[in-house]
């Protein structure tokens, strides 16, 4: 599998997450992108590199842009802004609007749980989760079941956040086989999506050295299926 540079520096490295991919994992036998990125940079450079920091990460089902540190003070990188593109079963009653929830993972099913804010005092490592979201587009599918396609943006960076808060409401992603329901799962096989459709299409970064602001944003032609319906507006 070929390796997809989005914008490299001498301080930071962009590239692109394919759906299926682990950002990073502990198995000699199984491919992630650090691993690829590494490489990659020993090809270039001659040899390994004394450091490869991940800034952030993307769940393993998720495609989209995701950035790694070439050295230790690039760590620092902050991101102000994160947009996914997400297919959703059936029809937000408000077209956009803000989610807030608040999330506990539970270690027994590695899943994210809504936890009522009356109540989020009695486990531990329960966090406020925020997103906003806006309607692109609604259409029919199979059998007259209604999908939307959804532009979201996280205010707070959670565990399976979006997923589990978009399930929360009622409108479980496609391609989801944690939080989606029986109906949700049915019509993703029906539609031919196998991987949660979720991807990371924008980010807005503070570089780490020379402090200026940057924008990527993925090129549609690596959008997913399920999203080339997408405009280049944002």
């Amino acid at each position: 599998m070929n390796l997809t540079i989005i914008y490299e520096d001498k301080d930071i490295l962009v590239c692109f997450k394919p759906a299926g991919v682990p950002t990073q994992t502990a198995s000699l036998t199984i491919q992630d992108v650090v691993s690829m990125v590494k490489s990659y940079l020993v090809k270039k450079e001659g040899k390994a590199s004394s450091y490869l920091g991940l800034v952030h990460r993307l769940d393993q089902p998720v495609s989209g842009l995701l950035v790694l540190a070439k050295n230790k003070k690039a760590a620092s990188l902050t991101i102000t802004k994160k947009q996914y593109y997400a297919l959703c079963m059936g029809t937000p009653v408000e077209k956009e609007g803000e989610l807030r929830h608040y999330l506990w993972k539970n270690p027994k099913t590695s899943m994210a749980e809504v936890v009522d804010e009356k109540n989020a005092g009695n486990k531990t490592e329960v966090k406020e989760s925020v997103l906003t979201y806006q309607t692109e587009e609604e259409r029919n599918e199979i059998q007259e079941k209604s999908v939307s396609l959804l532009k979201v943006s996280l205010k707070t960076g959670r565990f399976h956040q979006i997923r589990a808060q978009f399930s929360a409401i009622g409108h479980p992603l496609l391609g989801d086989l944690k939080y989606g329901t029986e109906d949700s799962k049915q019509l993703s096989t029906e539609m031919g999506i196998k991987m949660v459709a979720l991807c990371a299409a924008y980010l807005k970064i503070i570089h780490p050295v020379t402090k200026k602001e940057m924008e990527f944003q993925l090129k549609e032609e690596l959008l997913p299926a399920w999203a080339t319906i997408i405009r280049k507006e944002r």
